[in-house]
């Protein structure tokens, strides 16, 4: 009589050694597929770092061909520059837009102070802070810093800005630079 439960015994001690190897396993798989995700998730924030970048440079440069190459020519896109008193939406306005402010300024530096990139899926955004200095056409420069925030859908393979809004951030008794 004896035996049976030894067997038991046994036996449970088996179904328990096996249950808390599937457990382990069922918990370590999903942190090395994470892991690889992780990586994914990295090299998507690479290209779409690499596409803020093109973006103040072509902002800089007032490369109007650049900035048609770095939008989705999209009905739904919007621009929010620091000195608009609009919001513009839609492609050939967004477009119209910065074909004005190239326009309005002899030289432009925009340069990051501030980053935080994030993707998911199929979407990324940026939000960090830039300085601006904009050179205007009759030898008056503003200075100024923006909290600003770019949202980007990849689209055949490409990280396309749908996006744009930069506001200028008041410190003190700074004021807002005057179009």
């Amino acid at each position: 009589m004896n035996r049976p439960k030894k067997l038991t015994v046994a036996a449970m001690l088996l179904a328990m050694v096996s249950a808390m190897a599937l457990l382990m396993a069922a918990i370590t798989l999903p942190a090395g597929n994470a892991a690889g995700q992780q990586n994914v998730q990295a090299s998507e924030i690479e290209r779409v770092e690499a596409a803020g970048r093109n973006f103040m440079a072509a902002i800089s440069a007032r490369d109007i061909n650049a900035m048609d190459r770095l939008w989705a020519h999209d009905p739904r896109v919007t621009f929010m520059g620091p000195l608009s008193t609009t919001i513009v939406v839609g492609w050939d306005g967004v477009r119209k837009a910065w074909e004005m402010r190239f326009g309005q300024f002899d030289r432009v530096t925009i340069s990051s102070a501030e980053s935080h990139m994030h993707a998911n899926g199929k979407v990324a955004w940026a939000t960090g802070i830039e300085k601006v200095q904009l050179l205007r056409k009759n030898g008056d420069t503003l200075t100024f810093d923006a909290f600003v925030t770019n949202v980007f859908e990849e689209h055949d393979g490409r990280w396309l800005i749908v996006s744009h809004q930069a506001t200028p951030i008041f410190s003190g008794g700074n004021r807002l630079p005057s179009s």
